[in-house]
C-alpha cells in the first residue's frame, strides 16, 4: 500500500515493514528510508534529459523492489 502524504509517501509492506519517501517528490529529489536508514536516493539533477532521473540504491537492498517503489511513486505523482 502506497499512501501520499504531501511531500512524502508511506509504503506499507505485507509484513508490517514501512518505507518512507521524503523530499521533493514532484522534482524527483527524495530519499527512500526504512527505520531512519537510507534505502535509496532519487535525483533528477544527475540528468539533463527531460523525464529522466537516477536512483542510487544502498548496498544489500532489493534493487527490483526499490525500483518498483520509485516507479509507483512516479506514477502516482503524475496523476
Amino acid at each position: 500500500l502506497i499512501t501520499p502524504l504531501r511531500d512524502r509517501f508511506s509504503v506499507e509492506l505485507a509484513d508490517g515493514t514501512e518505507l518512507k519517501a521524503k523530499g521533493n517528490i514532484v522534482d524527483h529529489e527524495y530519499k527512500i528510508e526504512r527505520d531512519g536508514d537510507t534505502v535509496a536516493e532519487v535525483s533528477k539533477r544527475w540528468f539533463r534529459v527531460r523525464e529522466t532521473y537516477g536512483i542510487e540504491i544502498a548496498p544489500g537492498q532489493d534493487d527490483a523492489f526499490v525500483l518498483a517503489v520509485a516507479a509507483c511513486i512516479d506514477e502516482m505523482e503524475e496523476r
